[in-house]
């Protein structure tokens, strides 16, 4: 059984238990580990883990903005006879938004190391991956900004992080923001980025910011795995076949 980093994905399945004939069950098997499907399985699946790394840090920076929704989580916290309590918050915050960061480059550079290792050989697939990034990120304000944020968070200074809340008579919204002065401040932001984080006035806002990216990235990351899906079609239908036999003489076999 090839291991994660020689195929790039999927949990280790455990070989076909000993039997007088789980020898050609064995054989099966190894032919399907072996198999150009399996191997394209794989690759998709190595996709999902880069972006997951990503996309799960986002969900939980999230979940914390939609607790803060519920008044019986919230209100203790902006309760003014217990500062601390709304400082934690914005410590919370600081790590999530940090964890958003870091999984972001991580997410880049490891599918750039994923695209050099499995498709350098692919100029079709290499020159549209690449075509995407430059007019879904590259040229892109609100992407420098992220990146150039990851930058700042980790070898600079946290960013000031602050809450917003929004209260009419029937609702109420809370939320976070940078704001702007502090950012200014820093003098190694790309090009056109100090320009984009003055155009918003006093705050950034960083959820939505997140989200916006992490939505850009998502959609980048599933039209990777399509395409690998389309190059490889004829491969893993081819997988997906000899994998039903192999089940269905596993099951016979063994009186499942």
């Amino acid at each position: 059984m090839p291991d994660r980093d020689e195929k790039t994905a999927v949990p280790t399945r455990q070989p076909a238990p000993a039997h007088p004939v789980g020898s050609s069950l064995r054989a099966q098997q190894r032919m399907l580990d072996e198999s150009e499907g399996y191997r394209a399985i794989c690759l998709i699946d190595g996709i999902k883990r880069i972006s997951y790394i990503f996309q799960a840090n986002v969900a939980q920076y999230n979940r914390l903005v939609a607790r803060l929704q519920d008044p019986a989580f919230s209100l203790p916290i902006f309760d003014v006879r217990n500062p601390t309590a709304h400082d934690d918050l914005l410590s919370e915050a600081e790590r999530l938004l940090h964890n958003v960061l870091a999984s972001m480059s991580t997410r880049i550079d490891q599918q750039r190391a994923f695209m050099k290792k499995h498709f350098s050989d692919d100029a079709e697939l290499t020159e549209a991956y690449q075509a995407r990034i430059a007019t879904t990120f590259s040229a892109d304000m609100l992407s420098k900004f992220i990146k150039d944020l990851r930058n700042q968070m980790t070898h600079h200074q946290l960013p000031v992080a602050q809450s917003e809340q929004t209260f009419t008579s029937e609702s109420m919204s809370i939320t976070f923001t940078l704001p702007c002065k502090p950012l200014l401040e820093w003098d190694n932001w790309s090009s056109g980025v100090k320009d984009w984080i003055g155009s918003h006035g006093k705050t950034i806002p960083i959820v939505d910011v997140v989200g916006e990216y992490a939505g850009k990235a998502a959609d980048l990351d599933k039209w990777l795995s399509d395409q690998i899906g389309l190059k490889y079609a004829n491969e893993i239908r081819g997988y997906r076949q000899a994998a039903e036999a192999y089940q269905r003489e596993h099951d016979r076999v063994f009186g499942l």
